[in-house]
């Protein structure tokens, strides 16, 4: 069966937490998400999640925003979180959830896209240079425990 991507909706909060924390996980970094926050998080009229699904398993999700931005006097989008379940990686899942997420974005008219990468992960880099972005700025964080 064909992997469909769609965006995500009630009833899908297992799946998304069960993802972001194999994400975290990934990263060796903690994660507090529970199926609230996912809620929490879809009903934002900004925020959305797509889904990569086969055969109603939930192979992979794609997170983005939509924040106004001065500079440009438009929104711009900000993917937030690209993951697929380690057993379905490198079959191309992330390149079809990420070409959805900036035709989305370009759709309603984001003036820019931007996403990051952790510097060690090549292959998030080649796959973001391949669907158009370019290395424009450098990120810097804080984490603040909540």
């Amino acid at each position: 069966m064909a992997v469909i991507i769609r965006h995500a909706g009630p009833g899908d909060e297992p799946a998304v937490v069960e993802l972001v924390q194999e994400l975290a996980t990934t990263f060796d970094y903690p994660t507090t998400i529970d199926e609230h926050y996912v809620r929490h998080f879809l009903a934002s009229p900004v925020s959305d999640i797509i889904l990569a699904v086969d055969d109603d398993a939930t192979v992979g999700l794609l997170s983005y925003a939509m924040v106004p931005g001065l500079f440009h006097a438009a929104d711009s989008g900000l993917i937030e979180s690209l993951v697929i379940a380690e057993g379905r990686r490198g079959e191309g899942i992330g390149r079809q959830l990420l070409q959805t997420a900036v035709r989305l974005l370009e759709e309603t008219g984001c003036a820019e896209i931007s996403v990051s990468a952790a510097a060690a992960n090549e292959a998030a880099q080649k796959l973001y240079f391949d669907v158009g972005l370019t290395e424009a700025s450098v990120l810097l964080e804080k984490h603040i425990e909540c």
